[in-house]
């Protein structure tokens, strides 16, 4: 097992995606801690975790807040006594934390903006300033946010997402240079267009339209996601630090023909 002994924390850890990375990660020896707004959803990922063989600690927080991320941290090593890893799933351009709705940016609300940015840039930079001390006293540590294709060639409808998104790449890269020499590496995932339950919910009609601009012709699973993680915080990837790894079947390549 590639994570033996390492202590993992996955914020939105309980989500479609989160919840595949936090298995993904027990299956391989990490002890979890799983922080989500959903007291309910982690309880029923610690259990997951604890069938996997591994051990998980739940902390209902909400990363938006700089002291609750703080407490999620100390929660982390009063249990556990170290925290190897941080993965910042935590995000999105819809749910129960963001409470506008998607529109054109000229018709968007201005609320929307701030949303947006509190939950996809400020949440996982509270995170990282949270464990970023604690790294660097045990000189080791790996950090990954999940961003987002839309940070790289925007997304119709998502100013604010898309800029956030790509705010999460330039502090990745910039984290990256500073925590280098404290053994510590920094990387980010950008997905595509991942197929959860609520994507196939809320916009059923429009998946034909999306795999078609997709090359290899089908949406994202939840668990390549994973996949992309695991080997980011794994020692498989021990010379990687500053990058952005792109998940997206091809999305990005451009218009067919070209």
């Amino acid at each position: 097992m590639r994570l033996t002994d390492k202590v993992a924390i996955v914020t939105g850890g309980a989500g479609a995606i989160g919840g595949e990375i936090t298995k993904l990660l027990a299956r391989e020896g990490a002890r979890i801690v799983i922080a989500d707004v959903n007291d309910e959803a982690n309880s029923r990922m610690v259990d997951e975790v604890k069938a996997l063989g591994s051990e998980a600690l739940a902390v209902c927080v909400d990363v938006i807040e700089i002291d609750q991320a703080g407490k999620m941290v100390e929660a982390a090593l009063e249990h556990f006594g170290q925290i190897d890893i941080l993965v910042n799933v935590a995000g999105g351009s819809t749910g129960p934390s963001i409470k506008t709705k998607m529109d054109f940016f000229a018709q968007s609300e201005k609320t929307r903006g701030e949303e947006i940015l509190r939950l996809n840039l400020l949440a996982p930079l509270n995170c990282a300033r949270a464990v970023i001390n604690h790294m660097m006293e045990r000189r080791s540590g790996a950090i990954v946010s999940i961003s987002s294709v839309a940070g790289v060639i925007g997304m119709m409808k998502g100013v604010e997402y898309s800029a956030a998104k790509a705010g999460i790449v330039g502090m990745t890269v910039t984290l990256a240079k500073e925590a280098a020499e404290y053994g510590i590496r920094v990387n980010c995932v950008s997905p595509g267009i991942v197929g959860t339950e609520r994507v196939f919910k809320m916009a059923p009609d429009r998946i034909p339209q999306w795999e078609k601009g997709i090359k290899l012709g089908r949406l994202c699973k939840p668990e390549e996601i994973a996949s992309a993680v695991l080997f980011l915080v794994s020692d498989e990837s021990s010379y990687i630090t500053g990058q952005n790894i792109i998940v997206d079947g091809g999305l990005c390549l451009g218009p067919e023909g070209y």
